[in-house]
């Protein structure tokens, strides 16, 4: 199910929408999006949907540059991501990331603290793992051996992987059983709003009697 798909069902079960309607596409997405964000964050903080495919999406093949270990208060090499990751939700608990791999997919980045990294670091039993944090927007793995990575997470915005692709046909990452819930708190959020709207101004002499 593509986003333009579940706009169009958001639409046909609204009798106030038409041609002429002040409520655009992204407008709708937007409320999708953020009563979607509820209704997940519910579930992943009861633990729920930890390994559903129909919720986190990938973002791979992400090159790290050398970063000093400065940014994260560490006196060593680290990589960060270029750029900033696009917006990942958040819960009770932590980011909403279901795992970050080599681009192989045959090794597993460990999520970790600056602290719990340190007291790491000091242990006398050493092991192969490697790890990372997020600060600002930025993902550091903290080891510069590491060249790139795959994440697989739940994304806020899609990811515009083709400049010429349309946001609206990409999938629409929803669990199947959470749909019904989902359009139903999206539709009273969008009456609530239509109803709030102020009526045409009529140019009618009549009418302003």
């Amino acid at each position: 199910m593509t986003i333009s798909d579940v706009i169009s069902r958001v639409k046909v079960s609204n009798k106030f929408f038409n041609d002429d309607d002040f409520m655009s596409d992204r407008f709708i997405y937007n409320t999708l999006r953020t009563k979607a964000s509820v209704l997940l964050r519910r579930e992943i903080n009861l633990r729920k949907l930890l390994t559903s495919d129909n919720v986190y999406r990938s973002y791979e093949c992400i090159c790290l540059i050398p970063a000093p270990g400065a940014e994260c208060d560490l006196n060593c090499d680290i990589r960060r991501t270029k750029k900033k990751l696009p917006k990942i939700e958040e819960g009770y608990y932590s980011y909403f990331i279901q795992g970050v791999f080599n681009t192989s997919n045959s090794e597993e980045l460990f999520p970790t603290s600056i602290r719990d990294f340190i007291n790491h670091q000091k242990l006398r039993v050493k092991t192969n793992k490697t790890y990372y944090t997020i600060r600002n927007g930025y993902l550091y793995v903290l080891n510069p051996d590491v060249e790139a990575i795959n994440i697989y997470a739940y994304f806020v915005e899609p990811i515009e992987k083709d400049a010429c692709d349309s946001m609206y046909e990409q999938e629409f990452k929803f669990p199947e059983y959470l749909l019904d819930s989902l359009i139903e708190a999206t539709n009273q959020s969008l009456i609530n709003f239509h109803k709030l709207q102020p009526e045409p101004h009529s140019d009618n002499e009549d009418d302003a009697i």
